[in-house]
């Protein structure tokens, strides 16, 4: 990934770039000028889309209105956009909004009370748009902005094809399981190496060669060298891997077709030994697979489901062959998306009072009783704990008597941690507002999901008053959604996909989108037993050393 910052003033600078190991990147940059700068990003030496993004430097002082956020230069169509506007100190004026372009987009203004708002929009195609910001009808600082709106982020299929050298060892040891092994360069890079069975029953080592001349591969039992370790293998200049010699070809790197198999030819007989590596990136997954035709070469087909640019990724020990990252026009017809939607009147919340029990409902799937904490907040700023009553099936009943009048703040805790949705607001008398910023949603139905198996979340409406409650699910299938109404201001939504794919979870009440909505959940194929297993943390001592593997046992 290549970042590039052009200044008003025709001058550029170089943005740092961080890696931050989820498939995201953070671009920092510190600006030194004030007015219109433009953000080059490249990836693979391909513009990333939507690309130059331009976003608008103010020097922010006393009396002056700004507007910040990511929604005023760049977003995805069909996801919320979201920028705040800051008018403190800046006295008396109205503030007027429009955003214009290929498409209407729905805005929601949300008053923080505290001289911001949050500002979010909703753009239906992608393509430029115009965000107009207006406080006592002039232009603030950068208005209009230009937002650049893409089609949904490229979706990447991968694929590990071994080549690696096979090399027997002298080892008589029938059981494998408690060997380790490493591998020492030439150069004296040592690193962890794999011990297998070969097709002729002896025990080898399975490795990529990187540079020509003697490895040596330590095999240890118990900590304990083995007889005869370290074992001596040699490699010479003609079985390094060259992805210059790699040889690619066939009608699949120039165009495809949705719905049906694109093909292409890996040859690698003069390559050498090295491990071939492929992805595709595009609007869509597409399926790869890759037939070994036993002479060197391999067949590789891939199915997308949707029409676009796709971009074919093929290396060869760990280096580009000739012509990659190749860039295909696939046609044809989109796969469609089905949308499931369901309509539920929620009633206004009994009023509340001082003495009063206070309760709120809510399902927590994957948590146990005795990990679960609850505290209530008044609004003088006094906290105790609250009543949890466990109703099993992960379903829990918090209980508080307030002791004043006004908003308090609920926070519910799993393991110490906030639970999705926590802190709630829960007001005692009358409430004095509601609307759509008022609803909250959180769960992991709303974060993530699986084949056939339920995704589960709550709705908390208590503070927003009565109105229409919609909920929509969108997809490559239709889901199945069941709604659960609680009678106190919360309820709870199970839905169930048949097929995986990605997934969008609209939650509007009273024809507004509320916070965060829509979600975005991709839902996997089924995990079996799979799904049993979690990895909450890593822990490693002084001694290890940072970018150098790291091994662990799941037992």
């Amino acid at each position: 990934m290549a970042a590039l910052v052009h200044m008003p003033s025709g001058q550029s600078a170089a943005p740092s770039v961080d890696d931050n190991l989820d498939g995201t990147v953070t671009v920092r940059f510190q600006p030194i000028e004030v007015g219109l700068h433009e953000l080059e990003l490249r990836y693979n030496e391909q513009p990333v889309p939507g690309a130059p993004f331009k976003f608008y430097v103010s020097d922010v002082g006393k009396g002056i209105v700004s507007a910040y956020g990511p929604g005023l230069s760049h977003g995805i169509c069909g996801e919320p956009c979201h920028f705040r506007i800051n008018t403190k100190q800046a006295g008396a004026g109205g503030l007027s909004l429009a955003v214009e372009g290929p498409s209407k987009a729905e805005i929601r203004c949300n008053d923080n009370k505290d001289g911001t708002c949050d500002v979010t929009y909703f753009p239906a195609v992608p393509g430029k748009y115009t965000v107009v910001v207006k406080f006592d009808d002039r232009h603030i600082q950068g208005s209009p902005f230009t937002a650049s709106v893409t089609g949904r982020p490229s979706i990447r299929s991968a694929l590990q094809v071994g080549a690696s050298s096979e090399v027997p060892l002298s080892l008589t040891d029938e059981d494998l399981s408690g060997l380790e092994a490493s591998l020492r360069h030439p150069s004296g890079f040592e690193e962890p190496c794999h011990l297998k069975r070969l097709r002729n029953g002896h025990v080898g080592v399975a490795f990529t060669p990187r540079e020509p001349g003697p490895h040596l591969v330590s095999v240890f039992r118990k900590g304990l060298p083995v007889r005869g370790s370290p074992f001596r293998i040699e490699v010479g200049q003609t079985e390094m891997g060259d992805a210059s010699r790699v040889l690619c070809s066939g009608a699949g790197l120039a165009h495809g077709m949705t719905h049906q198999l694109n093909e292409f030819v890996v040859d690698t007989r003069l390559a050498g030994f090295g491990g071939l590596s492929l992805s595709i990136e595009g609007p869509s997954k597409a399926d790869i697979q890759c037939h070994d035709n036993a002479d060197g070469t391999c067949l590789v087909t891939y199915r997308p489901s949707e029409p676009g640019t796709y971009i074919i990724n093929i290396k060869f020990a760990d280096r580009h062959v000739p012509g990659s990252p190749f860039t295909v026009r696939v046609g044809g017809e989109g796969a469609g998306r089905l949308t499931e939607r369901i309509t539920r009147e929620q009633r206004a919340a009994d009023v509340t009072h001082v003495g009063s029990q206070c309760e709120l409902s809510l399902k927590i799937p994957g948590t146990s009783p005795f990990d679960m904490a609850a505290t209530v907040r008044s609004p003088l700023g006094l906290s105790e704990d609250c009543e949890i009553v466990d109703l099993d099936d992960c379903c829990y009943s918090i209980k508080f008597v307030p002791k004043e009048m006004g908003v308090h703040t609920v926070s519910v805790k799993h393991k110490d941690l906030h639970i999705p949705g926590s802190p709630f607001q829960f007001t005692v008398g009358p409430l004095t507002e509601g609307g759509a910023h008022k609803v909250h949603a959180g769960g992991p139905g709303l974060i993530k999901g699986e084949v056939d198996q339920p995704g589960e979340f709550n709705i908390y409406t208590r503070e927003a008053g009565a109105g229409g409650l919609s909920i929509a699910v969108e997809g490559p299938a239709k889901a199945e959604i069941d709604f659960q109404d609680r009678k106190d201001g919360s309820c709870g939504v199970r839905y169930i996909c048949p097929e995986p794919g990605d997934y969008q979870v609209a939650i509007k009440f009273n024809d507004e989108h509320i916070p965060d909505s829509p979600f975005s959940v991709f839902v996997s194929a089924a995990l079996g037993d799979a799904r049993k297993l979690t990895l909450h943390a890593l822990k490693w001592g002084d001694e290890h050393i940072p970018g150098s593997p790291f091994k662990l046992a799941i037992v």
